[in-house]
């Protein structure tokens, strides 16, 4: 009898472990399909493109920019005076995505920024529009001043 005692223990010593790591396992996975079910509902094409996007960011983390404390939104800094914001509740702007661009290129091959409207606050842009924001002004969208002149236009996607 003593023997069985032992071989139970060793048994329960043995898959005790196992269940807790199985259990782990199990609330990991569910974890990951809640956060990342926007990902997995995706088919074809838009899967294609998120996947190039993560690729990206996987090879130059550094591009991503968390300003969803400032302005609801994530940007990505793909370089050379370019970036894209991404609102993180669409349902809550109608600039869902805004593109910004270095404006000094084009000024200086006969861009007339005058004819174009000042960037407003933010929320406030009209979509399709493209507005201007010149060197030093604050950007609604990172709250602080721009390096250098900038374009913008912001698309709503609903």
């Amino acid at each position: 009898m003593k023997r069985v005692m032992i071989a139970l223990a060793l048994a329960l010593s043995l898959v005790a472990p196992a269940r807790a790591q199985a259990d782990d396992a199990v609330q990991e996975l569910a974890r990951v399909k809640a956060e990342y079910a926007d990902v997995f509902a995706l088919q074809g094409i838009s899967k294609g493109e998120v996947l190039a996007i993560a690729r990206l960011l996987r090879a130059n983390p550094g591009m991503a920019i968390d300003q969803t404390h400032t302005s609801g939104e994530y940007c990505l800094k793909s370089g050379m005076g370019t970036m894209t914001h991404y609102a993180s509740d669409p349902s809550k702007t109608r600039e869902d995505i805004v593109y910004e661009f270095d404006a000094e290129a084009l000024t200086k091959a006969g861009l007339d920024t005058a004819k174009l409207p000042a960037l407003p606050a933010l929320g406030k842009m009209e979509p399709g529009q493209w507005y201007f924001l010149p060197e030093g002004q604050v950007d609604p969208h990172h709250k602080h001043p721009m390096p250098g002149p900038t374009l913008l236009i912001a698309v709503d996607v609903r």
